[in-house]
This record gives structure tokens, sequence and C-alpha cells, in this order.
């Protein structure tokens, strides 16, 4: 295997814990509502258009204050969407930083850019490529191409580590190098056979 030139990580679900149903309770106790009622809000498709960019922070904040049946402000609507996340994989993270000392270390995350606010104090990652920033979502080409894009590299330039096989199989169809998160032991595992620390 080559050494790549730069590693990209997921966020969710692999930097950053995640888990929607902690974050459909936590957003049905504060606006008081049943957590039936968001979870099909969240299966809708303004969670897809936020991700995308087509969303904003507005008219996240308007469809829970519709629920809720009084405003929500949007730091208040921001804070909510981010419940989904959990305490950083703060293993993950600072083997992340010790990869800068072999290649780029960069992020690539169907998110919008407010979930950069949860990175670990002092934690950098360049390029970080949040899907609504790029105006695609995982797994499709265009996303791909705009991260290929971003990096300054393609094919097996690039390490991407994920816990979607829909994204990593996308990945290897483009001629990445990928790997799919399962635990952190594992992926230790897997860079250590490609000579990364």
């Amino acid at each position: 295997m080559s050494r790549p030139a730069v590693i990209l990580f997921d966020l969710g679900g692999v930097l950053l814990p995640f888990d929607r149903e902690r974050r459909a309770l936590a957003v049905a106790r504060r606006l008081g509502v049943g957590a039936e009622a968001v979870r099909a809000l969240f299966a809708g498709d303004l969670p897809v258009r936020m991700d995308r960019g087509e969303a904003h922070e507005a008219d996240l904040a308007a469809a829970f204050g519709a629920l809720a049946g009084r405003p929500v402000p949007e730091d208040e609507a921001r804070e909510l969407i981010l419940s989904v996340f959990g305490a950083p994989n703060t293993e993950l993270w600072a083997l992340a930083g010790a990869l800068k000392a072999a290649l780029a270390v960069g992020g690539f995350s169907d998110n919008p850019s407010f979930v950069r606010q949860l990175f670990p104090a002092g934690a950098a990652l360049d390029p970080m490529i949040f899907s609504s920033e790029i105006g695609a979502s995982k797994p499709s080409e265009a996303a791909f191409a705009a991260a290929e894009a971003r990096a300054g590299a393609k094919g097996a330039e690039i390490l991407f580590v994920d816990d979607s096989v829909a994204n990593v199989t996308a990945a290897r169809r483009r001629g990445w190098d990928a790997i799919l998160f399962r635990s952190n032991a594992e992926l230790t595992a897997e860079l250590e056979q490609r000579g990364l620390p």
C-alpha cells in the first residue's frame, strides 16, 4: 500500500460520536413536544437541505418554532441540532494530531459548518470540507470531486476514514484508500499497516 498524502476523517460517528435518538429526546424535552414529532421533522428534507447548504439555522429555528408553538432563537436551534453529538473521541483527535507529522490531516463531513464549534480546544483539520460549503453530500460523485479539489489530491493520495459503508465504497470507487471505522483499535491497526503512526 502506498503512503497517502492526505487523510480525511469523517466527523459524525468517527471523531464526534453521535446518536440521533439522544437528539430526538433532547429536542422533544426542550420544545415540550412528542419525540415522534421530532423524529418526523428529522426524517424530512430539512436536515438534508442543511447538510447541502440549501437551508440554514433560521430555517431550523422556524421549523422548531412551528413544532413548539413559540419562537425558537437560532442559537437555541443550533444547540439542539448539535445535541446529536457526544463528547469528542479524544483518543482519535490525539491520533489525528500525531498524524500531522506525516501527512495533511483534514475532515470530510456531511454537516453544517457550525459543527466546527464542537472540535476540542486547539484542534484543527485542514482541509475541513463540510457538505454545506461544497453544496453536495456523500456518497455523491460531486461531493468526492469537491473534496479532491479542496484537498489538492486524488486517488490513492487520499486516505479516507468513515463509519458509513456507502461512503467508504464510493471513496474506493474513486480510487481512494478508505477505512471503514468500527473502533479506535481497529483504525490504529489499519493505519499501522500503512506505515502511519
